[in-house]
Parts: C-alpha cells; structure tokens; sequence
C-alpha cells in the first residue's frame, strides 16, 4: 500500500475529477492524503481523507512608484513578489511540509507551477494531474484552443495546423513581453522564474513551441489526463502523457440543491416516463462563469413552441430563475443549482457551455450535446473535438437564433447516428474504470520511483 498525496485548488470541478480518482486509488489498496490552499477540510473530512493546508497562491501587491523607482527596486520586490506564491511562507514552507507527510507519490494539478517547483526541489516523486484533452504539441494535433479540425480545410492540414501552433505562440510571447513591461518584473511568469533561479530549478523559456501551458516548467514529469485517449484527435501521444480516463464522481454530494428541486424534478421525470413521445432537454450552465442570458433566451423560446419537449435549466448559482424572465413557458423549468448528472440519466440531449467536464458528464451517461463554446480555455477545442466523433452539434452562439436552436435540437433527437457514437464513446471510456486504468498507471510509477531509489 502507498501513501499518495493529492494536491488540488477547489473548483468545483477540479474537486470532482480527483476525487473520483482519489475513490479509485482508495479501492486500489492505497492511502490518500488531500492538501489545498483553499479550505476544504470539511467537504474532504466528510470523505474520509486525511487533510493539510497548504498556503494560498496571492496576487503580487502593484505599488504605485514611479518607472525609474519601478526599474530601481525590481529584484526586491520579485523576491516579495516570490513570498505571495505560497510554497515559501511560514514556518514549514510547501515542500517540507510535503516531506513531512512521507508520501510515496505526490499528485498534483498542472498549473500549480511554484508548488511543483518546490516538490521537484524537495525530491519528492511527482506526477501531474490535467485535465485538458491535450496539452503536449503532436504531428497532426492542433492546440486546444482552437477549432482547427485535422483534415478539414488548409488549416487541417500539416502546414495549416504548425501556422496554428506558431501564431498561438507568437501571441503569448507578445501577452509575456506585454505583462512585464506594463507590471515592471512581477508578472506572473517572471515571478515563477524568479523563483525557479532560488531554488535551482529549470525555467525553459518556450511560448507554445512544443507545450500549450504557458508557462510550463515540468517537461520531464509524468501528466495523468484525466480523460479518455479515444476522445481526442488520432495521435501519438507524448510518452509523458499517460490517460487513466475520465474521472467522474457519480455520487457526488450536491450540498446546494434545494430539497425541493429535487421534488420537481421527480415530477418532470414521472411525466417524461409516462408519455414515450415526451423529450427532456438539459441546458447547464457553468459553475465557474456567468451564463449568457442572451443565449439561455433564445433556447427557451426554442423549446416553447414545442409543447411536449421539457428543458430543465441548470444555472449553475450564477443567475436566478427570476432573471429569464416574470414567466416562463410550462415546459421549461428553471433553478439555481440542478443535479446534472441525476439529470442527465433521464435527458435525451444536452445544450452545454464546451466545458471538458460538462462534455465527459454527458459522455457518461449517453447523452448527445449542442455545445456553444464561449471561447474560454479549451473549449473551442474541445467542441471541435466532441463534434468530430459526433457526439455533438455545434453552435454559433452570435448568431443562432431561436429557430436555428430548435432545428440543432430536434436534429440530435431524432438522429440516431448521434445517440449511437455516444454510447459507444460512453463504452470506450467505461474501459478505463472497468480495467482500473488509473491503478494500474500510478503503481507502474510507484514501481519505477522505487527501482530509481534502489539504483
């Protein structure tokens, strides 16, 4: 049995994916022991996991000096700038506090940058967690940010997708040199690098030329992807890309949803079941940003025409109900908080923000998707990915009308070609969990953290 440490941030759906992960490792035989900078010691006690706090990662403080006086002090305040990154304050700094703990592997998120550093220092055996589909540049891989589809179009091409990678490259090195000429030294990736010359840590100077994190300091750790290889382009992965499959946590707690939520949801559910020609659609909106009223209205006036289509709303506690409007139609039936994936068991389709997370949820349980991506992160990426293996349509969200809404809809209810590719992804994924991917993966890492000590 080892002891694995898991250092995660508390978004909601970063907590989720390693928690189900944590659940597997469980199962596996092995100890769990959770660390954050973001106080989740009750929701992680209720789980049965040993916690530590860790400190907080805090925005350098921006003094208002002249440029001359900016130019003058810019080593000092890089080192305090290096005090807010939260791995080097206290009594016990990040990493002896890690070395403390004894773990045998320490698992942590990918763009905690100074707290890898300050694991890697510290010598303690380290893998990353990620949760994008793809990060690593691939022959025939375009980056997940963008909507490039291989094959499709010049820019599916070879060339097309390496002007691709050069441009999201340029752009980056632009936004660095922008960042530290307007923050005078304590941007954020001169802050990091800062502190990887402290510790003696390899900083590489590359803006997208061979990884999509910008930046991206830790080329020679193992990455978990917490997805499915399968639902990806086809291509080689990077050897330090190992995929365990999606981790979703299926009995998730849902402290927020309202008794009677639930209660109305039974009742869309009983009406859905009673009526075979009854459709329910689900629209969730993210927890992390604000939905767009705008599109919400229009999906709404789609399925108001259609009486014996049901559209439940999750709005994910950034929008209340009252603000879709006085009144809605009968069919459509809006809450703060929803559970997406009980909904999800009964839905027929999804329309969904291109989240990573909101796409495998509907993967998992069979469920097609219209997916509007909002251009944030991965999510022009990920919609390119999800509608290359049909498994969604893709909106416009600037210009799909109401009609244009309802004609997406009614495609992935009655197109079976849709329903079909999703449950056969659903099986390619539910591989991962059936042949304990995840397990077999960080004891092969394990093994070969105690074959280096030996040597």
């Amino acid at each position: 049995m080892a002891h694995i440490v898991c250092v995660t941030l508390g978004y909601t759906g970063m907590l989720n994916t390693t928690l189900a992960l944590a659940k597997q490792l469980e199962q596996a035989g092995h100890r769990i022991t959770y660390a954050s900078p973001d106080d989740l010691k009750e929701r992680l006690s209720t789980q049965g996991f040993a916690y530590v706090q860790i400190e907080r990662d805090l925005p350098a403080a921006r003094l208002p000096l002249s440029w001359w006086e900016k130019l003058r002090t810019v080593q000092s305040r890089q080192q305090q700038a290096v005090k807010t990154l939260g791995v080097e304050n206290g009594s016990q700094n990040f990493g002896q506090k890690m070395r403390s703990l004894s773990p045998d592997l320490l698992l942590i998120h990918n763009e905690m940058h100074a707290h890898i550093m300050a694991a890697v220092a510290a010598q303690i055996p380290t893998a990353l967690l990620c949760s994008f589909l793809s990060v690593w540049r691939r022959s025939n891989l375009p980056p997940i940010h963008s909507r490039v589809v291989p094959g499709e179009g010049w820019r599916g091409q070879w060339l097309g997708i390496q002007w691709t990678w050069l441009r999201y490259s340029w752009r980056k090195w632009k936004e660095y040199q922008r960042d530290r000429w307007q923050q005078a030294g304590v941007d954020r990736i001169s802050i990091l690098r800062c502190y990887a010359q402290q510790i003696g840590h390899p900083f590489p100077s590359r803006f997208g030329f061979t990884q999509w994190l910008v930046p991206y300091p830790h080329d020679q750790l193992p990455v978990l992807c917490m997805n499915a290889l399968e639902m990806d382009f086809p291509h080689v992965p990077h050897p330090s890309m190992h995929y365990i499959g999606p981790t979703i946590r299926e009995d998730r707690p849902e402290p927020q949803v309202a008794g009677s939520t639930y209660e109305a949801l039974e009742q869309i559910f009983k009406k859905r079941r009673s009526s075979p020609e009854r459709c329910l659609i689900y629209c969730g909106c993210s927890t992390f940003v604000k939905g767009s009223q705008q599109r919400l209205q229009k999906i709404i006036e789609a399925v108001s025409t259609r009486p014996h289509w049901d559209l439940v709303v999750g709005l994910g506690g950034q929008l209340s109900p009252e603000q879709l409007g006085a009144s809605l139609p009968q069919n459509v039936h809006a809450f703060t908080w929803a559970p997406a994936l009980q909904i999800l068991q009964q839905a027929d389709c999804a329309v969904m923000d291109a989240g990573i997370n909101a796409i495998r949820e509907c993967v998992q349980a069979g469920v097609p998707m219209l997916l509007y991506s909002r251009g944030h992160d991965d999510q022009n990426g990920n919609q390119a990915r999800a509608v290359y293996h049909r498994l969604a349509l893709t909106g416009d969200q600037s210009k799909d009308d109401a009609i244009k809404v309802r004609s997406h809809i009614q495609t992935l209810l009655t197109d079976t070609a849709y329903q079909n590719e999703v449950r056969n992804m659903r099986d390619r994924c539910c591989r991962y969990s059936d042949e304990k991917r995840a397990a077999q993966i960080v004891e092969a890492l394990l093994k070969s953290i105690y074959q280096e000590a030996v040597l």
